[in-house]
Parts: structure tokens; sequence; C-alpha cells
């Protein structure tokens, strides 16, 4: 780490860059959010139409299809949840001099965002597990 000196051209490059991942960071994390959102859309269908609620088939009555099935619909369920929380918008008030301030709201932010994105990741993947387990359930017969 190079402390005195003055800046190169290939420092204030990568200083720039390290600035537009900053900037875009929010982007992102709203941009997997919605990503999830249309995610656990569709696999509600696919999980749905497997567990055929209204026709009451079977393989319904069979324990590992209603407890899996169960489990995968909460946890896509907060999947979407947590995904929506990610995106929504949210009032900031900070003073407009104040830089300290401002810098701790948008960590603060960040730190919001990306903890909701990671739980409505986790949150996918129990689900897609469930689905996974429901629909070797009905093919293996468990």
């Amino acid at each position: 780490m190079r402390i005195l000196g003055p800046e190169t051209t290939d420092d204030r490059e990568l200083r720039e860059w390290f600035e537009s991942q900053q900037r875009g960071n929010i982007e992102r994390l709203e941009a997997g959010a919605q990503t999830i959102t249309q995610l656990v859309t569709g696999l509600y269908g696919v999980l749905f139409a497997v567990l055929a609620l209204s026709d009451q088939p079977a393989y319904l009555q069979n324990p590992v299809v209603q407890w899996a099935g169960t489990a995968g619909i909460c946890a896509f369920f907060a999947s979407l949840i947590a995904a929506m929380l990610v995106a929504l918008p949210r009032r900031l008030s900070v003073q407009q001099d104040n830089l300290t301030e401002m810098q701790q709201m948008y960590r603060h932010l960040q730190g919001r965002k990306a903890n909701l994105l990671r739980a409505a990741q986790a949150m996918f993947l129990s689900g897609t597990a469930c689905l996974i387990t429901v629909i070797l359930a009905l093919l293996w017969g468990w």
C-alpha cells in the first residue's frame, strides 16, 4: 500500500473502479431481489401443480409430500417477502451537508438490503430443495 506520493494512472483507475462498484451495489442488490421474486413466482406454479390441491390425488397422502410441500410453500413465501423488502423503496432522511451521516445511512441501507437478499436466497434454496424432495418422492414412491 502506497501512502505517500502522487496518484498514478493505475491508482486512479482502481479507485474509480471501486467507486463505480460502490455506486452500483444497491442496484445490483435490488436486481437480485427482483430475480428471486420472478423465480419464486414461477416455482410456486410448479409446486402447486405438483401438489394439485384441488383434486386431492392419492400421493398427497404421502407424509414426505405433505411435509416437503408445506415447507416448500412456506420457504418460497418467506423468500418472496424478503426479496420484496429488498426492492421496496424506503424514505431516507439525512442532512445534506453531513457526509458522515450520509455514509452511515448508505452503509446501513446496503447492509439491510444485503442481509435481506441473503435471507431470500437461503429461503429460495430451501424451497427449491423441498420442491425437489416432493418430485423425487412422487417419482420414487417414498
